[in-house]
């Protein structure tokens, strides 16, 4: 009897160990799995700090643009700012960026109701010169008004709302022009067309920067300006350093009779994108953020950002993997 209740002992003594083996594995495994993650987020909230201090050397670089004598008058794609092979490596670390001039597009939040307005209708022969069905114009013209008028061929609330997965349009300026990917009928091949030439400014701000723009928006500014005009003077242009007047883009002989007027043309930009990509370790942070820098104040101000857009610079992308771990926190109006 007595070997007998020392054998349940010792079984009862086992057991308490096991348990405690147990618990104290769980509490290592746990405190373990912590600070990985710990670490983890210390890392990636280091690469999302270098991207943003990849937007700030953006801004001082397009300060320093605009304080330049040499280049304050106009702004063409030959100065340090539209480089598109930015990028600089530190310890642990490297940040590429890029500088992208918005006001060498159509902005689409400067398209009125009225047909003879005249973002109206550079966005009219831009999209017909595409080839794409001139219903679009109609509906972003929709998508941006805030009535509930239907224009045209365009698509109102109601259309929206009677899809199979419903819901309510913009009826008011957009963000971003990834928002036109909703519009009635849109596929990707269409938005993709459209995406070239297009951007979307927070203002009703309808000025385009002759210097900047590309082929496919320069031959919106006439009907009468074919594709193949419209390239010769990009090239032209870009070898020669740009415009200096709008009155010297006026003259080229592309333009002769066809009525363009300065109306809405400009050699100064004012608002930029700018893509970061910033690498901390093995981790990998995004930003696109949106600047305008006003010569008049003579100050910069980021008025929107996106930290879910993922840029791939020109550089460097011999050292990206498909598996690295990007973050995906966005942040749109955060200034």
């Amino acid at each position: 009897m007595r070997t007998r209740c020392k054998g349940i002992a010792l079984i009862s003594v086992l057991l308490v160990v096991v348990v405690g083996t147990v618990l104290a594995v769980r509490m290592i495994t746990t405190q373990s799995l912590s600070a990985s993650r710990a670490g983890t987020q210390s890392i990636n909230m280091q690469a999302r700090e270098y991207a943003l201090g990849g937007e700030e050397l953006a801004r001082q670089i397009l300060a320093e643009d605009m304080r330049s004598a040499e280049s304050a008058s106009w702004d063409h794609l030959g100065e340090p700012w539209a480089n598109p092979n930015l990028s600089f490596e530190f310890k642990n670390g490297e940040v590429s960026l890029q500088i992208i001039d918005l006001q060498g597009l159509i902005n689409v939040n400067a398209v009125t109701e009225r047909q003879n307005s005249r973002t109206s209708r550079w966005l009219r022969t831009y999209i017909d010169e595409l080839q794409v069905d001139s219903a679009f114009q109609d509906r972003i013209v929709d998508w941006v008004d805030s009535d509930n008028a239907t224009r045209g061929l365009g698509a109102e609330e109601y259309d929206y709302l009677a899809l199979a997965r419903p819901f309510r349009p913009a009826d008011g300026p957009i963000t971003d022009i990834s928002e036109l990917r909703l519009l009635l009928d849109m596929t990707p091949e269409v938005f993709e067309l459209l995406n070239g030439g297009l951007t979307a400014l927070p203002i009703n701000f309808a000025f385009i920067n002759v210097n900047t723009a590309p082929a496919s928006v320069l031959q919106s500014l006439s009907p009468g300006l074919t594709l193949a005009q419209a390239e010769s003077m990009v090239l032209a242009r870009d070898a020669e350093g740009g415009y200096t007047s709008i009155a010297s883009f006026l003259s080229q002989p592309e333009l002769a009779g066809l009525g363009v007027v300065p109306a809405g043309l400009s050699v100064q930009s004012r608002y930029f994108r700018v893509q970061v990509r910033a690498r901390y370790l093995d981790r990998y942070a995004y930003l696109s953020s949106v600047i305008e820098r006003n010569p008049t104040l003579g100050v910069m101000q980021v008025i929107y950002r996106d930290h879910s857009r993922k840029f791939f610079p020109v550089l460097h992308d011999d050292k990206l993997d498909g598996d690295q771990d990007t973050l995906t926190l966005t942040e749109a109006g955060d200034a």
